[in-house]
């Protein structure tokens, strides 16, 4: 008998993904943070360069991101996941093996195809398969999730190579993956199709768009997707960075430092209460709202002790309603056969942001200072909004019924 017996769909479709997609996060994207400083001399590599496998990871998932979402929507999400949680197994073996520069960066190549096929999209996909668009809540809770992976992980890899050593300690990641996430995917995650009658209604779009529509839609979320990607990921390198510009010491940055993923996810929390009253173009903007704001208060160059922890404060909760926006959009205007196939085209720009703001904000923040890097993240946050406001227009724009695309 499987696990399909006994618990109910919706609670055996979180919990399944939820485990798989922290052990996913934990051991490949987290896992440097612990790791990097003691592979480091074994592979013959600087600490800084050691961090370029996450930015090869990025590139890698960005670039597979579209056929990956072609693979989903002609094989289901859950053989797809199972051939992720294959590879990753594969990738972190590799890498526990690595002697050298080549042999490094091989390994994170395949970590990232095993992350384009086991992390974020895929699993995505697997709720919505299931859910319809009723899937964003389930979403919702599982970067819940995800937002803790650092937290669980870090303090388990650093306890197993104090035992053992970096290198098992990556082949016992490797065994979760193998022994842990490949049966979860194979056979504990819900049928398909299990409650149709419920799901008939969240299986179309929260708008009919016709060609052109469709077209201008996926170009706005593009851009709202880049913007919070960029200005996400770039600061998630550069945070330090930037608050001791502003003025904070090394000791209190830190401390700042430690509060923003805890203010990200309980906007995630909150966002499955926003999510239910104003939708996903409701979280975009007063995402982008939030973010911007924070670096125009940043740009005042107030006086007093309350302006770092007032922008933390204020960034950290948009940017977790950012994470959420990026997920869920593309569901508001396309129907959720199509989830998937629109999720992997815009992986591609999106971890190419990914990969590439990490180095821009840390120059800019060196070489122009605080300020020219909160006017750059103010100019990406000014896209979003406006990206938001056209995709809302699009909403109220009607479209004839012969050129409506509303169906899977």
């Amino acid at each position: 008998m499987t696990l399909r017996l006994y618990f109910p769909a919706r609670l055996r479709l979180v919990g399944v993904l939820a485990v798989t997609q922290v052990i996913g996060w934990g051991t490949t994207f987290d896992m440097p943070g612990v790791m990097a400083r003691k592979m480091a001399p074994d592979v013959g590599l600087g600490i800084d360069t050691t961090f370029f496998g996450l930015t090869l990871m990025m590139l890698v998932i960005g670039l597979t991101g579209p056929a990956v979402g072609e693979a989903v929507q002609r094989m289901g999400a859950a053989r797809v996941l199972v051939i992720g949680s294959a590879a990753s197994t594969a990738g972190l073996a590799l890498l526990a093996a690595a002697q050298g520069p080549v042999g490094y960066f091989i390994a994170w190549t395949m970590i990232g195809v095993a992350g384009s096929l086991a992390l974020s999209v895929p699993a995505y996909a697997a709720a919505v398969e299931r859910e319809g668009a009723a899937g964003r809540r389930t979403i919702g809770v599982l970067m819940i999730f995800t937002g803790v992976s650092s937290t669980i992980f870090w303090p388990i890899l650093d306890a197993v190579d104090a035992l053992v050593g970096w290198r098992p300690t990556l082949l016992a990641m490797a065994g979760l993956h193998l022994f842990v996430c490949l049966p979860l995917h194979l056979l504990a995650l819900p049928p398909i199709g299990a409650r149709p009658a419920e799901l008939e209604t969240t299986r179309r779009p929260a708008v009919s768009l016709g060609p052109d529509g469709a077209a201008r839609a996926f170009l706005h979320i593009g851009v709202v997707s880049v913007a919070f990607s960029f200005t996400t990921f770039g600061l998630a390198a550069a945070y330090l960075e930037l608050l001791r510009g502003a003025g904070a010491s090394v000791e209190y940055a830190l401390w700042l430092g430690t509060v923003r993923p805890v203010l990200s996810i309980a906007a995630r929390a909150a966002d499955l209460v926003i999510d239910g009253r104003g939708g996903p173009l409701a979280t975009t903007a007063v995402a982008a709202l939030l973010m911007g704001g924070s670096f125009a208060l940043l740009l005042t160059g107030a006086d007093g002790a309350w302006l770092l922890p007032a922008f933390v404060a204020i960034y950290a909760f948009g940017a977790g309603l950012s994470a959420m926006a990026r997920a869920v959009l593309p569901l508001a205007f396309f129907p959720p056969g199509e989830f998937s196939r629109r999720s992997g085209r815009l992986a591609l720009p999106q971890n190419i942001a990914n990969a590439v703001a990490p180095v821009v904000f840390v120059a800019v923040i060196h070489h122009a200072g605080v300020a020219a890097a909160a006017l750059l993240d103010l100019a990406l946050m000014a896209a979003a909004l406006a990206s938001a406001a056209l995709l809302a227009k699009l909403v109220r724009t009607p479209f004839p019924p012969s050129a409506r695309t509303d169906t899977p």
